[in-house]
């Protein structure tokens, strides 16, 4: 999570966020040790990419901007939106990641259809131009009202063609409506704006949030409301320290200021990997130790496996090329490729170059469907180890070459330095595992069970939180003595540098 958070960083929004969520999804997979869920590795990487994609549309650089002020509300206030919004997007992915270990394979397999109906309604909407047609003509606070609305109407005629897959569609439309409640209630009824004047997503992102638990309690899916609430607080506290070393850095505290070699290091880097990596600690282990030793195993009520076609479609060529298209758009921005070659623009030779490499992967997805790729591993776990590697060598690389024509930068050298140490750490951890299922000597327990109801410990760490957004934002304060450049203040206006 932590490396791939770091990927995000470069890439930004939604997309960006679907390589950490996929990453995530899979280290729990494999560390799991059990069967079942190696059975489910495509999917689980498709939930936690899916998952983590929701918070992409959230903003949040002028929120960082309040915690590098020197006034102690604005600060705190900065920390408290900082660990709302690491919160949700931790919260949602946890939720969405979790269906796919506590629902059956009927339930899931019904996600299929309706998921590819709604990203090819996407795409056209965004290659036709309708969706900035729409945004510009109806702005609605900067948010993507366009993507919910689109959602709620591609589920809805789905679920109408289509019977079977009518639980998936109702999850969708719920979610979809979700965020349309909480955007009307929190910010066009009651008027709040986190941050003015920029998106508002932030309170549709709690309103699908809230329909999101509302659904898994009405389900009886305890075991997954847990892991939702536990992921709320990794990210959430994740997002407020990962900034809070931000800015000691910025502010050269302590030995920051007096070593040379810890100056100009992109300390922003610094707080996207640290967020990702207390984040993904926190939910991995909120899976590996409070789930997956006692969780029942979730029903294979079904033989067919079209969702892991899907999902080897979305993670391989649907995510890359989302996010991978930029390299291409930011050499030709920075002159760091020809205009033409023999009359032809360069991006077209990029483009015939990406059909030709998407035709060899759809080529090798269509012969794993149908079982007659011997490239591919045998075993589920095998599996699972060439889709991780696969997808966090592709993420380095990418971010590397699109970094690279400013590689001379001390800042940037040092994290793609540390992209590549963390991907071969992470690669050698994942090919040391052995494979072997461990063996379930625990009670198994069902997802609705009351075992899986939040303990005392869980709701005094929410009682902490406090605390701990004060004591950040104090310190933060004890660190500099004026505004640090990019601050801005949210309440004080009258110390307004």
């Amino acid at each position: 999570m932590s490396v791939g958070w770091g990927f995000r960083g470069d890439y930004g929004h939604e997309a960006g966020a679907m390589v950490p969520g996929a990453l995530l999804g899979l280290s729990i997979c494999l560390a799991s040790g059990r069967r079942d869920w190696w059975h489910r590795s495509t999917i689980m990487a498709m939930c936690g990419a899916i998952g983590w994609a929701f918070g992409g549309q959230m903003s949040y650089g002028r929120i960082i901007g309040y915690t590098a002020g020197s006034s102690l509300p604005d600060v705190a206030y900065g920390y408290g939106c900082l660990f709302l919004i690491g919160g949700l997007w931790a919260g949602i992915g946890s939720a969405i990641l979790a269906l796919s270990v506590t629902q059956s394979r009927s339930y899931l397999e019904s996600f299929a259809g309706p998921l590819v109906a709604l990203w090819l309604g996407w795409f056209a909407m965004d290659l036709s131009g309708l969706t900035g047609q729409l945004v510009e003509t109806w702005y609605l606070n900067d948010t993507d009202w366009v993507a919910a609305l689109s959602a709620l109407l591609v589920a809805g005629v789905y679920a109408v063609i289509v019977p079977r897959s009518r639980p998936a569609c109702f999850f969708i439309m719920l979610l979809a409506g979700g965020w349309w409640a909480g955007y009307i209630i929190l910010t066009c009824l009651l008027g709040l704006h986190i941050t003015p004047p920029r998106s508002d997503n932030w309170s549709g992102c709690v309103g699908l949030f809230i329909a999101l638990l509302l659904y898994l309690v009405h389900r009886q899916n305890r075991a997954a409301v847990l892991v939702a609430l536990c992921g709320f607080l990794a990210g959430g506290i994740g997002f407020a320290v990962g900034d809070f070393v931000q800015m000691l850095g910025r502010a050269q505290w302590g030995p920051i200021g007096r070593f040379e070699a810890l100056q100009g290091l992109d300390y922003w880097k610094w707080m996207e990997q640290l967020f990702g990596l207390i984040m993904g600690i926190g939910v991995g282990l909120a899976f590996l130790r409070r789930v997956q030793p006692k969780l029942i195993p979730p029903a294979e009520d079904q033989s067919g496996r079209s969702l892991n076609t899907v999902g080897l479609i979305f993670l391989l060529l649907v995510m890359m090329w989302t996010n991978l298209h930029k390299n291409v758009l930011n050499w030709a921005k920075g002159k760091h490729i020809p205009e033409y070659l023999f009359g032809i623009r360069a991006e077209w030779w990029f483009l015939i170059i990406g059909l030709i490499l998407s035709a060899m992967i759809l080529a090798a997805i269509i012969r794993r469907h149908r079982q007659d790729l011997l490239l591919a591993p045998s075993s589920e776990f095998g599996r699972g180890q060439l889709l991780f590697l696969v997808i966090l060598w592709i993420a380095i690389a990418g971010a590397f070459t699109q970094a690279l024509p400013g590689m001379a930068g001390k800042g940037v050298f040092f994290v793609h330095v540390t992209f590549w140490i963390t991907g071969g750490i992470c690669s050698l951890i994942v090919l040391g595992l052995s494979g072997k299922p461990r063996s379930q000597s625990e009670v198994q327990i069902a997802a609705s069970d009351q075992f899986w109801r939040p303990g005392m410990r869980h709701w005094i760490s929410w009682l902490l939180v406090p605390v701990l957004i004060i004591l950040l934002a104090y310190l933060t304060v004890s660190s500099h003595d004026e505004p640090m450049q990019g601050s801005h203040l949210r309440f004080t206006k009258n110390l307004q540098p």
